[in-house]
């Protein structure tokens, strides 16, 4: 059940993503009373950050990404403005200040948001579908975004390969 009531799941009150209770941060030793937003957001609610989806504020030069591993290891490397403001906007990132974004997700949570998000049926024959795959494909120039990733079954996965989707589809009309 997802929903008002319910005690498993809640909204985050910083991204707005509905998470399992677990994913929040705790007040202290009492873990049954936990805060309104998520530990991704917890960077942000430290470093006073009042809207951290609003572009205006990026300055239009390269921009740092930052990655928070569960090693707590950190990474980061830089993008072209257009690609941060791609992040934001599909709220895959949140902004920390001008130059620096904070990247919400590590690839394999990545993959598991693109499963629920397509309820794990396959974008193109609409099985069971448990890989994710790009529209425009990498080796053409697509990027590793929400609007570029859909879930798609192991076979058809492979028969697409590094083909567009225009080839794919006339392929399959041939078959």
């Amino acid at each position: 059940m997802k929903g008002a009531y319910c005690k498993l799941f809640k909204y985050c009150s910083i991204c707005g993503r509905l998470k399992h209770n677990s994913k929040f941060a705790s007040n202290g030793r009492d873990r049954s009373k936990r805060k309104s937003y998520c530990h991704e957001c917890k960077y942000f609610k430290r470093k006073g950050s009042k809207n951290i989806f609003d572009i205006q504020t990026l300055e239009n030069s390269n921009i740092t990404v930052g990655v928070k591993y569960k090693s707590q290891k950190r990474l980061f490397y830089r993008v072209p403005y257009e690609d941060a403001v791609r992040m934001v906007t599909e709220r895959t990132a949140g902004i920390v200040n001008p130059t620096l974004i904070h990247l919400f997700n590590s690839k394999r949570t990545f993959k598991s948001m693109v499963l629920e998000r397509d309820e794990y049926i396959c974008n193109y024959c609409k099985g069971f579908g448990n890989t994710i795959d790009h529209l425009i494909p990498k080796s053409k120039g697509g990027k590793t975004t929400f609007s570029n990733c859909v879930c798609a079954c192991e076979k058809c996965n492979k028969e697409k390969g590094n083909l567009s989707i225009k080839e794919f589809l006339n392929n399959q009309a041939i078959k």
